[in-house]
């Protein structure tokens, strides 16, 4: 079985980095700030917070994009007083004029189903404006026209919870399976909260193993929902806050396709975790998690041994000291 300390390994160099984290934080604050200095909105404004997976420190480091930078995506809510009466095709509309409005630093790409898209340098936003419901929201859908439901802040209370069930273990298992997800790609969809609540619903709760805790959460994935996938039956996987079926937004197809690759890659797991040669051990996890999950010691020491040579050769002498560890890498890293 590998070690335990290789799955922190890995996710320590999918964290999000010091740098991205920052950028973030200043793209998300221009971008309120800006909001409230406008005189046509700021009236509507009864305040702001942050929600997705950056509130939620499921987050895991972005990818590059075509032009080599490095964006998360983060997601501003906007607390406003408009009402179930304005129609959200008009506060969507109203949302953008004051985005657009000598916006600083960003560019509006777009107005989305319930939200406004923002590129910057640092990174990619999506600003909500919905109103209060109670102690929920509810926010605008200009497809249907309608209000719908909905409660960031009852999610990031629910996974604050449930990471607290599992000892601290939960979002980490998120961030594996995100990243899992991302180097083993079935389509766009499912993803996001619903990769979280899959997690919370069949990860063990008290493994401290997290490669057994991973091989056992597939494998419960796949037990619980594969024979309806075969009769092409998608499931209905609540919301923990509102109710709402979180697969809404995926298709028949997307969800057999992403069973097809739990149910091979649960395969991979468990072999990793039933094999007592290291080596095959971890070529059974780099293939579950690609080419960031560390290398097994042996190879570690081959190459530390090949470099000693080298450093050797050219210098006249072997007095370099090598570190027992891994380096830590200095790139910066970011999340999506």
């Amino acid at each position: 079985m590998v070690p335990n300390a290789r799955f922190l390994e890995l996710l320590q160099d999918i964290e999000p980095s010091s740098t991205t984290v920052s950028n973030s934080s200043k793209a998300h604050t221009n971008v309120r700030n800006h909001l409230k200095a406008q005189e046509d909105f700021k009236s509507k404004i009864e305040g702001d917070f942050l929600s997705g997976s950056y509130a939620r420190n499921t987050s895991i480091r972005p990818k590059t994009d075509a032009d080599g930078l490095v964006r998360p995506d983060v997601d501003i809510i906007i607390v406003t007083n408009y009402t179930e009466d304005d129609e959200p095709d008009d506060v969507l509309n109203d949302l953008c004029a004051a985005l657009e409005d000598e916006g600083d630093g960003y560019v509006v790409e777009r107005i989305n189903k319930r939200s406004i898209k923002l590129i910057t340098s640092l990174a990619e936003m999506d600003v909500v404006p919905v109103i209060k419901w109670g102690e929920q929201y509810k926010i605008p859908d200009r497809e249907s026209g309608e209000w719908k439901l909905t409660d960031p802040p009852g999610h990031i209370a629910w996974s604050r919870d449930r990471n607290s069930d599992f000892s601290g273990r939960l979002k980490p298992l998120v961030k594996l399976f995100k990243w899992w997800r991302r180097e083993n790609n079935s389509g766009k969809r499912p993803k996001g909260f619903v990769l979280e609540v899959l997690t919370a619903l069949h990860a063990p709760e008290n493994e401290t193993h997290y490669g057994e805790a991973f091989a056992q959460m597939l494998e419960n994935i796949h037990k619980a929902y594969a024979f309806q996938a075969e009769l092409d039956i998608k499931p209905v996987i609540l919301d923990p806050s509102v109710g709402s079926d979180i697969l809404s937004k995926v298709s028949i197809t997307q969800w057999k396709a992403f069973m097809a690759k739990v149910k091979a890659y649960a395969d991979y797991a468990r072999k990793a975790q039933s094999s007592d040669n290291m080596d095959d051990a971890t070529w059974y996890w780099r293939k579950v998690f690609g080419s960031r999950f560390p290398a097994t010691e042996v190879e570690n020491v081959a190459k530390a041994s090949s470099l000693l040579e080298k450093a050797a050769a050219t210098a006249g002498t072997s007095s370099y000291v090598f570190p027992d560890a891994m380096a830590a890498p200095t790139k910066p890293r970011g999340f999506a």
